[in-house]
C-alpha cells in the first residue's frame, strides 16, 4: 500500500501545497491556460483572416458576374467565421476561469461536489495532518505523459486531481471500482482501439471522481477505501465496464 498511498511528507507538502490545495489547483490551471491561449489564438487569427479572405472573394465573384460561386463563397466565409467565434469563446471562458482567485476555486469545487466551503476548508486543513496520504495511481513517467497529478487522501476526504477537481467525503462514497475504458486511435490507414484502466468513485450525492490507474494501484486504493467504508460497492475488486459503473448511479 505504501507504494501507491504513501504518507505525505513535509517536503512534499511544502513543494506542492505550500499555499494550500486550491492555490495549487489555480496554479495548475494557469499553466494549462497558456497552451489554450496559444492554440485558440492561432485558430482565431486563422478564422478571422479566412473570413476576411472569403469576403473579398465574394466581392470578386460579384464584380465578375459569377453569381453561381457567391453562395459557395458565403458557405466558406461562414465556416471560417464559425471557427473564429468558437476560438474567441474558448479564450474568453479560459480568461474567466484563469481569473478565479483561490477562494473562488474553493467555492466552485464545493458547489460542484455538493458540499460547503467549510467542508473544503476542512479538507484543506486535513492535508496538513500526519495521516494525509498521496494517491499515486501511475508511475512518474506515465503520469507526466498523461498529464495526471497525484491525488490526496485525508482522514475524511479524497481528491483524485481529476479534470473536474472532485473532492469527495469518504463517508459519502457508495462505489469505488476499477473500470475499463476504451479510446479509439486513428493512425491512417490503421484504426484501432486501446483499453486502459481507471478508478471511478461515486458519491451518494451523485458526484464522481475518476483517474487513470494500473490494476495494482487501483486495487490498493479500493482496498483502503473498503476498510474505511465496508458498505461501499467495489465489484469484489473485479474490473467492470464503463456501462456497468454508470448503472450504479
Amino acid at each position: 500500500m505504501e507504494k501507491y498511498l504513501p504518507v505525505m511528507s513535509a517536503d512534499y507538502k511544502s513543494k506542492h501545497y505550500a499555499k494550500g490545495v486550491f492555490a495549487a489547483i489555480r496554479k495548475k490551471t494557469a499553466k494549462i491556460s497558456v497552451g489554450i491561449y496559444i492554440f485558440f489564438g492561432i485558430v482565431l487569427l486563422g478564422g478571422a483572416y479566412g473570413t476576411y479572405w472569403a469576403r473579398g472573394r465574394i466581392e470578386d465573384y460579384r464584380l465578375e458576374g459569377q453569381d453561381d460561386l457567391i453562395s459557395a463563397g458565403y458557405v466558406v466565409m461562414g465556416v471560417f467565421a464559425f471557427f473564429a467565434v468558437v476560438a474567441l469563446a474558448c479564450i474568453v471562458i479560459t480568461i474567466i476561469r484563469h481569473a478565479r482567485g483561490t477562494n473562488k476555486w474553493k467555492e466552485t469545487c464545493a458547489k460542484n461536489n455538493g458540499y460547503t466551503v467549510r467542508d473544503m476548508d476542512e479538507f484543506e486543513r486535513q492535508t496538513l495532518d500526519m495521516e494525509c496520504r498521496v494517491v499515486k495511481l501511475l508511475g512518474t513517467a506515465e503520469a507526466l505523459a498523461n498529464g495526471q497529478s497525484d491525488g490526496i487522501l485525508t482522514k475524511d476526504y479524497i481528491y483524485l486531481a481529476d479534470a473536474h477537481h472532485s473532492v469527495l467525503k469518504i463517508s459519502d462514497l457508495t462505489a469505488a471500482c476499477i473500470v475499463k475504458q476504451t479510446v479509439s486511435v486513428d493512425s491512417m490507414p490503421v484504426h484501432k482501439k486501446l483499453d486502459y484502466l481507471t478508478v471511478m468513485l461515486l458519491s451518494r450525492n451523485g458526484s464522481r471522481a475518476i483517474a487513470e490507474c494500473s490494476k495494482e494501484s487501483g486495487t490498493a486504493l479500493i482496498t483502503f477505501l473498503k476498510r474505511k467504508c465496508p458498505g461501499i460497492y467495489t465489484a469484489d475488486g473485479n474490473v467492470i465496464s464503463d456501462e456497468d459503473f454508470n448503472r450504479l448511479g
